[in-house]
């Protein structure tokens, strides 16, 4: 690649890196004032279940109740609360009042909106850690290494950062399923982009010259973004059957991750394990899946964006064994081949 091309390509990687965090910032800002509701009613618009002492339990919600308007809108209208107009976007301390349909009657419940409590603020903070540690990362590799590798870093940093901080954006309204499935579709993405990298680094494999690998690896995921089109554009009762598409999705990629790089460990002398970095992976892998178990053990009190903060081991090590890659290649280019 010419230097213009590869001058071009870098200002259109920093131009998406910095609107992705100015967007997530912008939203983080936005939302410090959000109420929390967590979600009231399914697509039938009913409460499935009140757990005791809850919000909704406060409320005076009971399961079963279906609700039939808020603010004197038929719910029909507003569709799932995802979906509510930005006017009708809950605030700290703003009251709604519902009404709901409770064995045959209509109950009115003034509902008050609370603050968002600790765990959900921890799940905000450590998704937004996780995409801006993937994306700098990314960048770090990208701008640091001219390798085929690197480039595969950005894209999985870029991928990676709208995966997590698409979604923190502002509130968007009746819009805010297109974020929302945008950041689906681009955390499967992501999978995807992961397997690729360990099909192709320390060196390809011959399944990664496989056309019907790659069209059945992509075709998945065109199959996932149809439905997520497709919901929408019409029921968002689609937006609950999404998690069970995309999950087993995810787990499939993730296990070819696992199996990928387990062919390059069996396949690889230890020496050629330290010279590609591949050792420093496999240590970055240890210290996230060590953060993530230890944040399910009773008694550590961890901060909830602990696990968090480990699994940027991942993408840390891996911007590291590129770099390193790229050096040796470098020497060896320069001494003629020798080493």
């Amino acid at each position: 690649m010419d230097a213009l091309s590869m001058k071009r390509r870098r200002l259109l990687v920093l131009a998406t890196a910095i609107g992705l965090v100015a967007w997530c910032g912008l939203g983080f800002y936005r939302r410090q004032n959000g109420g929390f509701t967590g979600g009231i009613y399914d697509p039938e618009y009913r409460v499935p279940g009140v757990l005791p002492g809850s919000w909704a339990d406060r409320s005076g919600f009971q399961a079963g109740d279906r609700v039939i308007s808020v603010e004197g809108r038929r719910v029909e209208e507003l569709g799932m609360e995802s979906r509510w107009p930005l006017a009708f976007a809950p605030r700290v301390g703003q009251k709604h009042r519902f009404v709901v349909e409770r064995k045959g009657e209509r109950v009115t419940l003034d509902v008050v909106y609370e603050p968002p409590f600790r765990a959900a603020v921890n799940a905000r903070v450590g998704a937004m850690l996780v995409g801006f540690g993937f994306l700098s990362f990314g960048l770090w590799a990208f701008f640091t290494a001219v390798t085929s590798p690197a480039l595969t870093m950005a894209h999985i940093g870029l991928v990676a950062g709208a995966a997590m901080l698409l979604g923190r954006g502002p509130n968007l309204g009746a819009w805010n399923g297109v974020k929302d499935h945008l950041s689906t579709a681009a955390t499967v993405l992501l999978y995807i982009l992961l397997l690729r990298f360990f099909v192709t680094f320390p060196r390809p494999k011959p399944v990664g010259e496989s056309r019907l690998a790659v069209w059945a690896t992509y075709g998945a995921w065109g199959c996932l973004l149809a439905l997520l089109v497709a919901e929408l554009v019409v029921h968002p009762v689609l937006y609950y059957t999404t998690g069970s598409v995309a999950g087993p999705l995810m787990l499939v990629y993730g296990l070819l991750i696992i199996a990928a790089i387990g062919h390059t460990v069996v396949k690889s002398t230890r020496a050629e394990l330290r010279d590609s970095g591949m050792n420093v992976i496999l240590g970055g892998f240890l210290v996230a899946i060590a953060g993530i178990v230890s944040s399910f053990v009773p008694g550590l009190n961890l901060p909830g964006w602990t696990s968090a903060l480990s699994i940027l081991a991942i993408p840390l090590t891996m911007a590291l064994a590129v770099r390193r890659q790229a050096r040796r290649d470098a020497t060896l280019v320069s001494t003629g081949g020798a080493g």
